[in-house]
């Protein structure tokens, strides 16, 4: 028995006689699979400069109590991995198994899953990003299973004579060009079988330059990344409690995607095995901005239908939504007809946004702490509110001018207005002067738009307020945060009716809604007289006390004095200076009646 180890998507030793991981220093699996690579002795000099290039003075130690505690962590009744003298260090013969080695031939089919896996999941994921000689080694591993996935990929795809070698050749391809979308051979071969190309052009130098810009680093890695197609990742659908034979038609038709958007030049596609990782990751947004994807297009099953909604990752924005009917009769055409559908709102939305995804890639760090700004709106509470100003304002230190920043600070200005409740105006008037900038800036930008209507809203201007959401509307009539300030707009422009109808349509594009979506529908529900409807929405949200002061006005109306008392008092508790007077004053209704009709369930609350 001989230990393994594992240097592709985890970095690993495991044990020979259980394969249990065994607890041996991270460095020490690097140092392995370097001296497996060498196939010989390494000096220890040599070793500890590659491994510690800056400490030249301290690299002789440091190797040393490596080695110690790598011999530490290995079983008593274990042999001993390494042959250790004065001078030179090596792996013991075939005491190691690694998966550095080039595969020995199986099957075509079997020959590319295991090369299609070990590029997919990346050699030592931790190292490689970097320009020293432990990162450079690396990356010439990756690009040295990149090129025998390639030369593997066409072997097989000169004779294809089951399905199984078929559709490895499919996932290969899928592969190859993810890391490299201007390999014209593959995409060929894919596309049009084996007839295709007859002698692939060696690529191994496009795919190693490949290989250092996906790694960042200096020259090779910032040389023309503006030039590059947005990444595309298609994610299946859920796969739990749907029948094998309705989810085959859902994975067959995300495959029919992938194969034809392989053939288009303005988006490079994560390859499938990526896009389902991504998928069932816990957290998708931090899996989506590690493989610095710009566009995802998220499906799931509901019965018989499939619902797509294509996502713009760098303003988190729902560009585009559908849904479709997946019935047993007409199977083959209702797959085409949807691919072409997809396919071409795809294309058409991926140039609507190309000046923001160029601006993504010129300038990520401003993106992903707009990002995390908007995960911190995940609970509407005052400290989370701050907290994303902070990220907003981070992302404007990293793009001056940045629109979408601009207006996450302006929505984050508007929502302490509502929670404070003193009638701070100085917070409203830097909301509107900000998202005025943005407008001004991109007047495409929906998300600018958007919060320019809600601070508008909050200043007494609803006419105006309601224009511009109906113009951010009309940029994106999918984006369910801007169609939730609508809706808020609609209820205090006395249209209560509209409003619920406008904040569902929000809440079927993003069913997972946020707390500010189902304040938004209670907020409709109670102008309507739809009073334990509208408690309904208020008791669904991760954080109801924001809303407590809707809730009171609720149960005052129902006639329950306990529960509405219990809701007072929380807002008395937050807000001691609360006055119903002054609150009235400063909330905006087109019509009187809705005020009257908040006073008086307030009043019943017993404000």
């Amino acid at each position: 028995m001989r230990y393994k180890l594992v240097t592709f998507g985890a970095a690993q030793l495991l044990r020979p006689d259980t394969g249990e991981p065994l607890r041996v220093p991270d460095l020490s699996i690097a140092l392995l699979a370097y001296l497996h690579d060498q196939r010989g002795p390494v000096s220890r000099r040599e070793l500890a400069q590659f491994l510690w290039p800056h400490a030249r003075e301290a690299a002789p130690t440091n190797l040393r109590s490596l080695l110690r505690r790598l011999t530490n962590a290995l079983p008593a009744e274990g042999e001993h991995l390494l042959d250790v003298d004065d001078r030179h260090v090596s792996i013991r013969q075939g005491v190691v198994e690694c998966e550095i080695d080039i595969l020995s031939p199986v099957s075509p089919a079997t020959d590319l899953a295991a090369l299609s896996d070990r590029v997919t999941k990346q050699f030592l994921p931790s190292y490689g990003q970097g320009s020293e000689r432990l990162d450079l080694w690396v990356r010439d591993v990756r690009n040295r299973m990149l090129v025998a996935l390639r030369q593997a990929f066409f072997e097989a795809t000169k004779a294809q004579d089951d399905e199984a070698t078929k559709s490895a050749a499919k996932r290969a391809a899928f592969v190859l060009l993810e890391h490299n979308p201007e390999d014209e051979d593959v995409r060929a071969r894919l596309l049009h079988g084996t007839t295709a190309v007859s002698s692939p052009r060696p690529t191994a130098r496009v795919m190693a330059d490949a290989y250092l810009r996906d790694a960042g680093t200096e020259g090779a890695g910032n040389a023309g990344t503006a030039s590059l197609p947005p990444r595309l990742a298609l994610l299946p659908p859920d796969e739990s409690g749907l029948a094998v034979k309705q989810q085959s038609v859902s994975n067959a038709l995300i495959e029919d995607l992938t194969i034809d958007l392989c053939a288009s030049r303005s988006v490079s596609v994560i390859a499938p095995y990526t896009s389902e990782q991504i998928k069932a990751a816990r957290d998708k947004a931090e899996a989506l901005r590690r493989h610095q994807v710009h566009f995802a297009l998220d499906t799931r099953r509901s019965g018989d239908y499939l619902f797509a909604q294509l996502i713009f990752l760098p303003a988190d924005e729902v560009i585009w939504a559908a849904r479709f009917a997946v019935t047993p009769d007409g199977l083959l055409e209702q797959r085409r007809q949807i691919a072409d559908m997809i396919r071409s709102v795809i294309a058409q939305r991926v140039e609507q946004k190309a000046a923001q995804t160029v601006d993504f890639q010129a300038s990520p760090e401003a993106y992903f702490a707009y990002l995390r700004g908007l995960r911190s709106l995940s609970s509407v509470s005052l400290p989370s509110v701050r907290r994303a100003r902070r990220y907003f304002r981070e992302a404007l230190d990293h793009q001056r001018g940045f629109a979408l920043g601009l207006a996450g600070v302006a929505r984050t200005l508007s929502l302490e207005w509502v929670l404070t409740a003193r009638g701070d105006t100085e917070l409203l008037l830097e909301a509107e002067r900000l998202t005025s900038a943005a407008v001004d800036r991109d007047e495409t930008c929906s998300g600018a738009l958007k919060e320019l209507g809600v601070s508008q809203l909050y200043m007494g201007k609803i006419d105006e307020s309601l224009d511009a959401l109906k113009r951010a509307e009309s940029v994106s009539p999918h984006y369910a945060d801007a169609l939730c300030s609508y809706a808020d707009s609609l209820n205090h422009g006395s249209r209560p009716d509209a409003a619920y109808e406008k904040i569902m349509a929000a809440m079927e594009l993003n069913p997972l809604s946020p707390d500010t979506y189902l304040w938004t529908a209670a907020g409709a529900s109670y102008f309507l007289g739809e009073h334990e409807r509208a408690l309904s929405h208020i008791e669904r949200m991760r954080d109801p006390n924001p809303a407590s002061r809707l809730a009171a006005a609720c149960w005052g109306m129902l006639g329950n004095a306990a529960k509405a008392r219990a809701c007072r008092l929380k807002v008395m508790r937050d807000n001691p200076d609360f006055d119903v007077e002054k609150w009235l004053a400063m909330i905006p209704h087109k019509e009187s009646w809705q005020t009257e009709l908040y006073r008086e369930g307030l009043l019943k609350a017993g404000f």
